[in-house]
């Protein structure tokens, strides 16, 4: 540091500097507990997170107090970052030098970290250091990537101006934020891309800050879809596409977007961009308070006209399928309906049903893939993996799921495939996959993207989610995998989409309960907070993909259910529960 400045060694108060300190954090910590306390129970809707005009916080920060020292200009930096939105981080800036507030680009980079431990600040020679428990950043498109790091150190180098007054000459790109300040002035918000076939929409999760948010979010959408998503959805923007002068204007639930550079656009692809944006804006709220319920998309001043329909999100799956006495049923309550007689099986080995999109039911038997037809009287074996008529195989199949496109997802010593209704395999290329046992997987409810639980010899299991690569209806791949670190630890293999940008699994365990003890993790996808929700124990789960709606099996064999916040028991003779994809 270049010179010494007033008030450094002791706090005003003549306290040592380090007790100084702490009262300062705390006190910080103390303002901001109201705004940014994070909920250790319960359950998140998977709709987007946006808070109404009575829920808004417009947060401000103190510039730097003369006579400040150095520890107290970097807290003091970090807390006016926290409400910088709201002031286009003037008052963050006037902590910097004049070169560093010129260069300073506070959202090139949004570090999260677990704000449940105060950062620790440290005087060093030279700089400041500040070391946090860093959970992941956050990108200038509202991209989240999960990166778990303990005793993550940023250094701030100092220097005294004219006035002797201390101010940061150099930082780290971007800021820092706790996960509870992140969530305070960020809106956890979906995008909408579509599927290639343009028949449905698929959501991504994005993190954008709550000031001006509809634009950020239109702003966000015509950037495209994150690298691991791009390459199985398609959008109806053009590449040159951006956001006229107007902007995005809300009035009366209405939310009026300009664009421009969109070229010349036919009825059908005009018609499926405007379904994006409404998709995407439905929800979010305004500066002034107002919620979008309605879009008027223009470009360069012309109407694009109504929007193409297209099944939500949240279109329901259709009533729970199992096994009961050897017959494939739909339901678990008394008026259940049975879709496959056991006779028709022929075998007292059928386990693990899943039901097509056209009605045809799929039913495992030992190591063969059975497939019967909607009113047909016989199964066809259309896969087989080993001897049938072992009692054991090595060769086991996991539990299968029809996509909605005739394709039937299982996997085979450690290997996924996909076959069709004839049985013809599928040649999926995921070299992210090669030398990895998968032990779990399950598809999103629009058949476009993947979760599967892996492994290698020797090592962690991990715990991903890729987009599946179609050519046509058929599938041929799967892109890059966004990690999902939270959803590693569980107490067994099985994750299930839990709603549209999220996955479950059954939470390990804590040191000193059962093995079996009760409890749900919620894991959002291309986000960092998980959510726990509380039921009881439980061997086996899943869940609706769509509503958030879970189906739990328990050691006993009894299938618990949830209405509202209490659990039932709504079956005790149905087992191998799954839903039908949307």
């Amino acid at each position: 540091m270049s010179a010494p400045a007033p008030g450094r060694g002791t706090g005003a108060s003549g306290l040592p500097r380090r007790q100084a300190l702490a009262a300062l954090l705390l006190g910080g910590a103390g303002t901001l507990a109201a705004c940014t306390g994070l909920p250790t129970s319960g359950e998140v809707s998977g709709s987007n997170v946006v808070h109404g005009p009575d829920e808004q916080l417009v947060q401000s920060a103190a510039g730097p107090a003369d006579g400040a020292a150095p520890e107290e200009i970097v807290i003091g930096f970090l807390r006016a970052c926290a409400a910088g939105f709201f002031d286009d981080f003037a008052t963050a800036r006037a902590f910097l030098t004049d070169d560093a507030a010129a260069s300073w680009q506070p959202t090139a980079t949004v570090g999260v970290y677990d704000g449940s431990t105060a950062p620790v600040v440290v005087l060093a020679d030279d700089a400041v250091d500040v070391t946090v428990d860093l959970i992941g950043d956050v990108d200038p498109a509202g991209v989240f990537t999960a990166a778990a790091e303990s005793n993550h150190r940023c250094r701030y180098a100092l220097a005294a101006d004219d006035a002797g007054q201390w101010r940061i000459a150099e930082l780290p790109a971007g800021m820092l934020l706790s996960d509870g300040d992140l969530t305070t002035e960020f809106a956890s918000a979906s995008l909408y891309f579509l599927t290639p076939d343009h028949e449905r929409l698929v959501p991504e999760l994005r993190w954008l800050p709550r000031h001006e948010l509809p634009r950020r979010l239109i702003e966000a959408l015509l950037g495209g879809p994150s690298a691991w998503l791009a390459a199985g959805v398609a959008t109806a923007v053009p590449e040159s596409a951006a956001v006229g002068d107007d902007g995005v204007v809300v009035e009366a639930g209405t939310a009026a977007v300009d664009l421009t550079g969109l070229g010349t656009l036919d009825q059908a692809q005009a018609g499926l961009l405007v379904a994006q944006i409404q998709a995407t804006l439905v929800g979010a709220t305004s500066d002034g308070g107002i919620q979008v319920q309605d879009v008027d998309v223009r470009a360069d001043g012309n109407e694009l006209g109504t929007a193409t329909s297209l099944p939500a999100v949240d279109t329901d799956p259709g009533a729970v399928v199992g096994m009961c006495t050897g017959a494939v049923v739909q339901g678990t309550a008394s008026t259940r309906t049975t879709l496959v007689a056991a006779q028709t099986l022929g075998a007292d080995t059928a386990a693990h049903p899943t039901l097509g999109a056209d009605g045809t039911v799929y039913v495992l038997s030992r190591s063969s893939l059975l497939r019967v037809p909607a009113g047909a009287s016989a199964a066809d074996v259309i896969l087989s993996v080993g001897d049938a008529d072992a009692e054991a195989d090595a060769h086991e199949l996991l539990a299968p799921i029809a996509d909605r496109h005739g394709w039937v997802w299982t996997a085979t010593a450690g290997a996924l495939l996909a076959v069709d209704g004839r049985g013809r395999r599928a040649a999926l290329v995921a070299p992210w996959l090669e030398d990895r046992e998968v032990l779990a997987f399950d598809l999103a409810a629009e058949s476009a993207r993947i979760a599967v639980r892996h492994r290698a010899d020797g090592s962690a299991d991990r715990v991903s989610v890729a987009a599946i690569v179609r050519d046509g209806d058929t599938p041929t791949g799967l892109g890059e995998p966004l990690e999902l670190p939270a959803a590693v630890v569980a107490r067994t293999d099985a994750v299930v989409w839990y709603d549209p940008v999220s996955v479950a699994v059954l939470a390990a365990a804590a040191d000193g309960q059962d093995a079996e003890a009760s409890g749900v993790t919620r894991i959002p996808v291309g986000g960092p907070l998980s959510t726990s929700i509380t039921s009881p124990a439980a061997t086996a789960l899943t869940a609706d993909r769509v509503t958030g709606t879970l189906q739990l099996t328990d050691a006993n064999g009894q299938v618990w259910q949830r209405s509202g916040s209490a659990w039932r028991v709504g079956a005790t003779d149905v087992t191998d529960l799954t839903y039908p994809l949307a």
